[in-house]
């Protein structure tokens, strides 16, 4: 929780501190609770109040009796639907698209397969597209709308919204997204890595009731993100999370996906679909650089082995082998309490690696340490995407200082 700060000129960042303390408190604050929980005096508070109020992003919503004697004390809440913020993910496979209310709740919600196409401008056309469908379907005023957050595939430059050169993304060098979907949009617009965005989209999913954790993300890739004291940790250049070259099988066979051996080799859906051809599961050839074709035939697989096909269900399991593995080093090097997975293909595999999945990495933790919770994410598939959207509530919204610009 933020504090604020008596002086005049930070009026702006004190008006943050207020509704910040407003919104996470969903049954409702009163002014004088808001004294107490900001450190700012009666008369700060009453003056911010006010503001807000005729900017209509809280209001009154009733009367409660106070502890001691005395008159009702009047309940302030945000209103849901003073802002909104949209998100998108860029996925080798999908495009994922939510619009989010200021409490952070799904208005609007689709899901197209990414083109396929090496030309980042027609990603950039389709996606200026269909964020103006989702603002019309939702019959809002377009000028409600904060901006838009984009989660993409790693290595980028978070401040400048550029994408370096994702390996998933085949032509995809300097892409200067942030400023491309700006000019397409004219709307705000925010690029972060997708475990980033994924990690908040979870941590505010959860207001906070999760304080230590590590977001395990996957979908065409595999990538972490961190939680620390209820703080989504980005690192030095805002690339944290590259989990996918942790060594988790030496003897492993080369696979032509990343590093033999590797999480990436052992658990991405491109890495089960060639352990599937080679074993016979499958016939015919599918490239490894077509992810809507890998998507496709991983989904069968899944489909296959929870129908009882031992030798699909045999894949699964060999991925939460790795998958153990590769998260036992992390919580072990970051002394955090829980694992949370979640991403585009986490529907796909979830019931079958939360039932295995504890078991194989409690004993590879240190002897202190109490039992590990495992858990899926409480958002979904379309979490790195919700994550994006909260992105821009964050940074428009909350008396954090971001490190990320917007055009």
């Amino acid at each position: 929780m933020g504090r604020g700060s008596n002086l005049t000129r930070l009026g702006d960042f004190n008006q943050t501190v207020v509704f910040d303390a407003i919104r996470r408190t969903p049954g409702g604050i009163s002014r004088i609770e808001l004294v107490a929980e900001t450190g700012l005096t009666a008369q700060t508070v009453s003056n911010i109040v006010r503001r807000l109020l005729a900017q209509e992003l809280i209001v009154e919503s009733g009367r409660v009796q106070s502890a001691v004697r005395g008159k009702p004390r009047t309940l302030l809440r945000a209103k849901p639907s003073a802002r909104f913020a949209l998100g998108v993910h860029v996925d080798p496979a999908t495009l994922t698209y939510v619009l989010i209310d200021i409490e952070g709740r799904v208005r609007q919600y689709a899901r197209r397969r990414t083109l396929e196409t090496r030309r980042p401008e027609q990603v950039v056309a389709a996606i200026a597209d269909q964020v103006t469908q989702l603002v019309t379907a939702a019959g809002i005023e377009p000028a409600t709308v904060l901006g838009l957050g984009v989660a993409a595939p790693g290595p980028l430059d978070a401040v400048e919204g550029v994408l370096l050169q994702p390996p998933q993304l085949a032509g995809w060098e300097k892409v200067r997204l942030r400023a491309d979907l700006h000019a397409a949009t004219g709307l705000h617009v925010l690029v972060d890595k997708d475990v980033i965005a994924a990690a908040t989209g979870e941590r505010w999913a959860q207001h906070g009731a999760r304080h230590h954790y590590v977001f395990c993300y996957l979908g065409s890739g595999v990538g972490a993100g961190v939680v620390m004291d209820d703080v989504v940790l980005r690192g030095a250049s805002n690339n944290i999370g590259e989990i996918g070259n942790i060594l988790v099988d030496p003897g492993a066979e080369d696979l032509g996906v990343g590093q033999p051996g590797t999480l990436a080799a052992a658990c991405l859906p491109r890495a089960l679909v060639v352990r599937a051809a080679r074993r016979g599961l499958i016939t015919g050839t599918v490239s490894l650089d077509d992810f809507v074709a890998v998507d496709e035939v991983f989904t069968t697989l899944c489909e296959r082995a929870y129908a009882g096909e031992a030798a699909c269900l045999q894949l699964i399991d060999e991925a939460a082998s790795a998958l153990a593995a590769g998260l036992a080093v992390l919580v072990n090097a970051l002394d955090v309490d829980r694992v949370v997975l979640g991403g585009p293909i986490w529907s796909r595999i979830s019931s079958r690696i939360l039932a295995v999945l504890p078991e194989l990495i409690q004993p590879q933790l240190v002897a202190a340490r109490q039992p590990l919770v495992v858990e899926g994410s409480a958002v979904g598939e379309h979490v790195a995407a919700q994550g994006a959207a909260a992105l821009v509530l964050d940074h428009f919204l909350s008396p954090r200082p971001s490190v990320l610009l917007m055009d």
